[in-house]
């Protein structure tokens, strides 16, 4: 973090001299002494959480990829000759791994953005999806989002 605070106070500046480096170093490390002392932050955690970044990066491009095979299928089910016989709604109750609640949230949202579910709600490690169709349904077993989340909960 110190370094991010670093970088922002020069680019606020616009411009590099002594005096904005002096003012900017100095800054920081009463920002930084304030947040060691106060907060829970530490230099610690800084690292642990770069170290996550990889892992939320394959958990981005995963929910980049499920977001576009559920448009696909929303697609091809509203454009269907007779897409009445094909909408099968119903609440699935999906039984998760993952142990933190951040972890379930983050989780429930990423199932939510995905057309054709919606989370209903989360109750300890069951989420309750609202799902269009079988293949909504079934997508919920085979969830890459929720392996990855398993990944990020691991590298804790």
């Amino acid at each position: 973090m110190p370094i991010l605070l670093f970088a922002l106070w020069l680019v606020f500046n616009e411009r590099i001299t002594i005096d904005v480096v002096i003012v900017g170093l100095i800054g920081v490390a009463i920002i930084t002494a304030f947040l060691a002392k106060y907060s829970d932050w530490s230099i610690k955690k800084d690292v642990q959480f770069a170290g996550k970044i990889p892992s939320f990066i394959v958990f981005i491009l995963a929910l980049i990829a499920e977001v576009i095979k559920a448009n696909v299928h929303m697609i091809k089910l509203v454009l269907s000759k007779n897409p009445d016989s094909l909408i099968k709604p119903r609440i699935v109750a999906h039984k998760t791994n993952l142990k933190t609640q951040t972890g379930r949230v983050a989780l429930a949202n990423s199932i939510t953005l995905t057309p054709g579910t919606v989370t209903v709600d989360v109750v300890d490690d069951i989420v309750y999806v609202h799902a269009i169709d079988d293949m909504a349904k079934d997508g919920l077993g085979e969830n890459a989002l929720e392996r990855e989340l398993e990944n990020m909960e691991r590298s804790l």
